[in-house]
């Protein structure tokens, strides 16, 4: 996998940007919305893209690169000290772009990335930049009592609460602050008793409640790395060979909830859900690019306790990645959706996977001088839209006479735009510096997709339309 570490690495460095910001197309593809379903029109960071900096932590511990280094604390620097007045972070929209100001998960994420880099690459920060990061976790702990009083309740969403504890241990390791101790045991114990459900899919197994008003759904699949890691941690902490039980249930549960897809890959499911008294697995749609955390956590009770199935179950994982990564070094998004949530790439969810692979596959061979190269031209090709690249410049396209998305982007820009001609004399028309260059043309006919447009440097195009890619027409 280091040869797709590398590539993957190489794509969201593309849209890393001088002052330490991730810009990108947030798509959901477990939701389904994007800033574009929510009429934002934001390209620029979110706080869910922040897994990108100890992904770099722990490839810096393998090998040392000026570059990498400035670029991990621009990042870190960026994300300590971007707050809204209310003191949670900014960009905690994702999905929503900046319509969203107001979510735990989305913070306590950010808490986790932060305390994480601190404790990996505190040498390579410097002091000034730790204590920023200390300040700023500090400070939006304090903001985000806001949700439930700081503590896990009856209102508390499981994988938001989770990951509030989780910060709260990793900060405790970071800066040697052990003032949260005997809240986060009663916690841990509070989502122990209330959001775990055991028996799904069998005896060995438990997943959890999003949410104790819904009874009857468990998590999506790909939130667990959320539950497992913290649990893992605090095993290793506090010595409880319980929360070690409880974060291999969820491991079992999300590996043998797991499905087989047409192209012959390992796949997440979606969730359970309970109809008539008995639990019922829903595979799609679902997420591919987006895995990470779940994969990371399993990995992380891996460290902990050996399980030759969980083992198995990571490489047919990364199997997928394989089998579904492109030539532009993005992964295939999801499938099950049949509209651009299929193929859009969220640099956030790819954040995650890079996570991931770079903690579990180590730093690839001159991956710090792959990793600047320029990306090349590329289209993904779904039912009836194509993401397309090249160079800086992205579109959400369609297929010849249609006209669904048109959209327009820049990955140096934080905002996108609908391509609107000038005839119409909008003053929504997009500057003209936003225009897709060299754009390919694709025909959709009945029995494939055809390439009508010539181009001196190809595009790489894959096809995961129910049609194939036929080529030129």
């Amino acid at each position: 996998m280091q040869k797709q570490l590398t590539s993957l690495g190489q794509w969201l460095h593309s849209w890393i940007r001088p002052d330490g910001s991730i810009n990108g197309f947030n798509n959901h593809s477990v939701w389904g919305g994007n800033p574009y379903r929510w009429l934002d029109f934001h390209s620029g960071h979110s706080t869910w893209s922040s897994p990108m900096m100890p992904a770099l932590a722990h490839l810096l511990a393998d090998g040392q690169d000026e570059y990498g280094q400035q670029t991990l604390r621009n990042m870190a620097s960026f994300q300590a000290t971007s707050f809204q007045n209310t003191g949670q972070y900014r960009y905690i929209g994702f999905e929503t772009g900046e319509t969203s100001r107001n979510a735990l998960i989305h913070n306590a994420v950010t808490n986790v990335s932060l305390a994480l880099t601190a404790l990996l690459a505190a040498p390579i920060l410097g002091e000034a930049i730790v204590e920023q990061i200390r300040q700023a976790i500090l400070n939006n702990m304090e903001a985000c009592r806001h949700f439930g009083g700081g503590r896990a309740g009856e209102k508390s969403t499981c994988n938001q609460e989770y990951t509030r504890l989780w910060s709260k241990m990793l900060f405790r390791e970071a800066f040697q602050d052990n003032r949260w101790d005997d809240e986060i045991i009663e916690d841990l114990d509070y989502m122990l008793e209330h959001f775990h459900a055991w028996n799904v899919p069998d005896a060995d197994c438990a997943g959890t409640l999003r949410y104790l008003g819904d009874k009857e759904a468990l998590e999506p699949a790909e939130y667990y790395g959320l539950m497992i890691a913290p649990l893992t941690m605090a095993s290793t902490i506090f010595g409880q060979q319980r929360y070690a039980d409880a974060a291999r249930a969820i491991c079992l549960h999300v590996a043998r909830s797991s499905w087989v897809d047409h192209e012959g890959q390992r796949r997440f499911h979606r969730l359970w859900y309970r109809q008539d008294g008995q639990w019922r697995v829903m595979k799609e749609p679902m997420l591919i690019a987006g895995m990470g955390f779940t994969l990371y956590g399993i990995h992380q009770y891996l460290q902990l306790e050996d399980h030759a199935e969980l083992q198995a179950f990571l490489t047919d994982c990364d199997r997928t990645y394989a089998h579904y990564q492109t030539e532009g070094g993005y992964f295939v998004s999801a499938s099950g959706w049949s509209h651009e949530a299929n193929v859009v790439p969220s640099t956030s969810w790819h954040a995650h996977d890079f996570m991931y692979l770079a903690v579990r596959h180590r730093l690839p061979d001159a991956f710090w001088e792959e990793w600047r190269q320029p990306t090349p031209k590329t289209v993904l090709l779904g039912d009836d839209v194509m993401w397309m690249e090249n160079g800086e410049h992205w579109s959400i396209g369609d297929y010849y006479w249609q006209d669904i998305y048109k959209l327009l982007g820049k990955k140096s820009s934080t905002t996108f735009y609908r391509s609107i001609p000038e005839w119409t004399g909008s003053d929504r028309v997009p500057p003209k510096t936003m225009e897709f260059p060299d754009k390919p043309v694709l025909l959709k006919t009945d029995e494939g997709i055809y390439l009508r447009s010539e181009h001196n440097v190809p595009y790489g195009i894959r096809s995961v339309s129910r049609l194939p890619y036929l080529g030129r027409g």
